[in-house]
């Protein structure tokens, strides 16, 4: 028998402890956030200045124009085509007298632009081969390098560097 002087048993509150918590939870990411402003949301990072990327860029072997890049600006992002073209290197990775363009432009896919440069790949005029990934970098207002990336290339020969392709920026005729 329960004798009368005993206090009766707590009562639990369920409703009044799980608002108390939300509360509590709340209250902590919003202090959070507040401390922390670059930690919540999308990155304000600069973006990178594509002037010193878009154009008209050429590349020539014995006086005749073999690569043509050219890139836009669209939306904040850089786009364009490059044209299709033969490269044939000896094995120091120079050009050799095989190098040559072709008829017809390509697009540019997956393009990136890095601190070190704009990654891009470009697909081939035969469909049915693996697209060539290259890497462009302006070296100064007029002139800039484009480098083929062999890292994943199939039919590259094991060990084969290609030196870089010199590029000379076209300026529109007044």
């Amino acid at each position: 028998m329960r004798s009368l002087n005993a206090d009766p048993p707590p009562k639990i509150f369920v409703r009044e402890a799980f608002f108390a918590a939300t509360l509590l939870c709340f209250s902590c990411l919003f202090a959070a956030a507040a401390a922390f402003p670059n930690q919540t949301g999308p990155s304000k990072e600069s973006k990178p200045d594509l002037k010193a990327y878009v154009g008209t860029w050429k590349g020539s072997f014995h006086g005749e124009v073999f690569a043509i890049l050219v890139l836009r600006e669209h939306k904040g992002e850089l786009e364009g085509t490059m044209n299709n073209f033969d490269i044939a290197v000896d094995k120091n990775g120079n050009l050799t007298d095989d190098t040559h363009k072709n008829t017809g432009d390509a697009p540019l896919f997956n393009v990136q632009l890095k601190p070190d440069g704009l990654y891009f790949l470009v697909p081939e005029k035969d469909a049915y081969s693996q697209p060539t990934e290259w890497k462009f970098v302006p070296k100064d207002p007029d002139r800039g390098e484009l480098i083929v990336r062999l890292d994943d290339a199939l039919n590259a020969p094991p060990g084969l560097v290609i030196k870089p392709i010199r590029m000379v920026r076209e300026h529109p005729k007044p």
